[in-house]
């Protein structure tokens, strides 16, 4: 069941972003859900196809979602000319520094569970991204988290490398005619996630995944 400290690969980096994109477009009215993600794919068209900032910019989020710490010279060799540069050079890139979680059972009441020890390297991830997780337990809602730290939580969730979540929606919460014309309230929608409704929810279909993951691999 352990998982070794290794670094991701290309293909896993691209699944990713793949994941990433098929979650998180369809929210965008900006981005372009029907786009493919391909390795052979221009920056640009990455870009366009996820509502994405600028190389500088692109370049900073990365470097925090993938916990790494890329100098700025090589991510504008990968990143511009935008037109021309392609997705697998990035993939390229982050698979040299980007590391996967060593995920290890914890002792739980005295016994070994794996469980305690996704959701904890999971909330320690969150916690150094800038997310109050002193609150947080197996039991909060998930919903509740990605209203408040949208972005954090879907990348530590596909970090995993795992598609635990078949597909995200947003729902008005307050009906009438003001709440519908004041789109400046950040409370307005809510996010939704299907029977992953919980952390518990999350880490199970997580630890499942894995778990196929590993036996088709033989591990």
């Amino acid at each position: 069941m352990n998982e070794t400290k290794v670094k991701y690969t290309e293909e896993e980096i691209l699944e990713i972003f793949k994941e990433q994109h098929r979650l998180c477009s369809p929210l965008d009215p900006e981005a372009e859900p029907w786009a493919e993600i391909t390795a052979d794919i221009t920056i640009r068209e990455w870009r366009w196809a996820n509502d994405l900032l600028g190389w500088k910019e692109l370049s900073e989020f990365l470097n925090q979602e993938f916990r790494v710490q890329i100098n700025q010279d090589e991510w504008h060799n990968v990143l511009e000319p935008a037109k021309t540069r392609k997705l697998n050079e990035v993939c390229l890139l982050l698979s040299k520094y980007a590391k996967k979680d060593n995920y290890e059972a914890k002792i739980l009441f005295g016994k070994p569970c794996l469980k305690a020890g996704v959701f904890l390297t999971i909330k320690k991830n969150l916690k150094d991204k800038g997310v109050d997780v002193s609150e947080l337990r197996p039991s909060s809602s998930l919903t509740a988290y990605m209203d408040k730290y949208f972005s954090q939580v879907l990348e530590e969730i596909t970090l995993t490398g795992t598609k635990p979540i078949d597909k995200i929606e947003t729902r008005r919460k307050k009906k009438g005619f003001w709440n519908t014309i004041n789109i400046f309230d950040p409370d307005r929608y809510e996010t939704l996630t299907g029977d992953i409704k919980t952390f518990r929810d999350l880490i199970e279909k997580i630890i499942e995944e894995k778990n196929k993951n590993w036996a088709q691999h033989g591990i």
